[in-house]
């Protein structure tokens, strides 16, 4: 059994409401916590809690950090929220996000993974508020960076401080960057189908078209009806590892959040440098419930 946090910025992209929904599909993944960071956290607790409950999921969800350690704006949609039943009556646990982090990954240290699905705020301040962080915690699996096209992140950039500290803490981390994540897009056909069975799947359904209407609103030229899997993959990458092939490197951080990747098999880094497109979407969906053989 995998011991995991969820680390998240859900609200804006509808990748991280996919990933919570996959957790009751995954009998090998208990789920002690959701933390949550960059922004308003408050309705972004709200959200997670919300989703947690519709799903069945008895699991606490914690404020983190609101602002990004290097005083970068918040990118903000407008429409986080809108659409989901439940939201003003909504509660999470009083708690830090970042004291929870910490204290889960000090009992029974080596156990605990962490799934770190938005900007690094959270992780960063655990690393500085406890030194023995960074060895408590088994791996950090982090949604970031991108190492072949020189773009800069969103998750890396909007916080370059925070990705700083985390990778060079020493702790064990597999990234799951951009330029394998964009591969495997979600499209209006696949939101249908996860509408269909899934406890979650109308609200889904509803955050992703919300979500796809601002993002080809802001970016000319993008489709407004799909987007990509970032955070559903790289809890598939804690779950169903042989889908990925992981390559050990030497991470370097710049200062506007590109980053890039040397070769060192003495890394505790390790980057996903391919995944098999087709197989990782169709997991993805079977643990939503779809049925593959449509």
């Amino acid at each position: 059994m995998t011991r995991l946090v969820i680390d998240t910025d859900i609200g804006t992209d509808v990748d991280d409401l996919w990933t919570l929904a996959m957790v009751p599909g995954l009998p090998t993944v208990e789920l002690e916590a959701v933390t949550v960071v960059y922004g308003d956290t408050d309705l972004r607790a709200r959200l997670a809690s919300v989703a947690l409950s519709t799903l069945g999921l008895d699991v606490p969800v914690y404020r983190g950090c609101e602002q990004p350690m290097s005083g970068k704006a918040v990118v903000w949609g407008g429409h986080e929220g809108e659409g989901v039943p439940g939201m003003n009556d909504a509660s999470y646990a009083s708690r830090d996000a970042v004291d929870v982090l910490i204290e889960l990954a000090a009992t029974d240290p080596g156990t605990l993974d962490v799934l770190a699905i938005g900007p690094l705020t959270n992780i960063a301040t655990a690393i500085q508020r406890d030194p023995l962080f960074a060895r408590n915690v088994r791996r950090l699996f982090v949604m970031g960076g991108e190492f072949q096209a020189g773009w800069p992140e969103h998750n890396f950039a909007c916080d370059v401080d925070a990705t700083e500290i985390v990778m060079t803490s020493g702790a064990a981390i597999t990234v799951v960057p951009l330029d394998q994540t964009l591969r495997v897009a979600v499209d209006e056909t696949d939101v249908d189908c996860i509408a269909a069975v899934h406890p979650l799947g109308e609200v889904m359904a509803d955050q992703a078209r919300r979500f796809w209407q601002w993002l080809s609103s802001l970016r000319p030229g993008m489709p407004n009806d799909r987007s990509w899997a970032h955070d559903p993959l790289t809890l598939l990458a804690v779950t169903h590892p042989h889908l990925f092939t992981f390559t050990p490197m030497a991470v370097t951080v710049e200062a506007d959040g590109r980053v890039r990747g040397a070769l060192d098999g003495s890394s505790k880094i390790e980057v996903v440098t391919d995944l098999e497109v087709d197989h990782t979407h169709e997991a993805f969906l079977k643990v939503l419930g779809v049925s593959t053989s449509r």
